[in-house]
């Protein structure tokens, strides 16, 4: 005689998974993400820092992608600082690009190699990616209405990666936030 299966969708063997733990591995998860990128991005050292078993990561992602992509997922939203001076809000804004794509220069391109050879990466990248920081911060110095507000905003990400990637000298990166300031600020009303 068949016995009838008993078991309740959605039940899984062993421990119940913790939430906590799954957020934790998922910040941690993140943070390696950003340190290293996608190329060095190894479960082990996931586990190691978040002080877990490479199993607890496996049974929550059965992939090293499925795991990243819930990482990129977690991302905050870049915000602009808003101060009462625009440039400087806009010279920060700047710094920190220049300053990421001149200490990691490989970050980005590993990236793009991800979304290449992943259509689920590619998709959750690009849902979460925004220039609205730049756009924001831009938009309070050359004003709301310029005709070249978004091609501006494009200008910091589009240089720090090609002079990451295709440049054969060392970035520096105190002139290069200088250079694109003074190109975007040159677009400022004269008054």
């Amino acid at each position: 005689m068949k016995q009838e299966n008993t078991k309740q969708p959605g039940n899984t063997r062993g421990r119940k998974r913790d939430s906590s733990r799954t957020d934790a591995i998922v910040k941690v998860a993140l943070s390696l993400l950003l340190e290293v990128g996608f190329d060095r991005f190894r479960i082990q050292d996931v586990a190691t820092k978040a002080g877990c078993g490479t199993g607890a990561i496996y049974r929550r992602w059965p992939t090293k992608e499925s795991l990243i992509i819930e990482a990129i997922k977690s991302m905050p939203a870049q915000e602009a600082p808003v101060t009462d001076e625009p440039t400087t809000d806009l010279k920060t804004v700047i710094e920190k690009q220049c300053s990421q794509a001149s200490e990691k220069p490989d970050l980005v391109p590993g990236l793009v190699a991800a979304m290449r050879s992943d259509k689920e990466i590619e998709a959750v990248v690009k849902a979460g990616f925004s220039l609205e920081h730049y756009r924001k911060t831009i938009a309070r110095t050359i004003g709301e209405d310029h005709e070249h507000l978004d091609l501006l905003a494009e200008i910091t990400p589009a240089i720090t990666l090609f002079r990451s990637v295709f440049t054969p000298e060392s970035l520096n990166s105190d002139d290069m936030v200088e250079e694109i300031l003074s190109v975007i600020t040159s677009f400022k009303p004269k008054t």
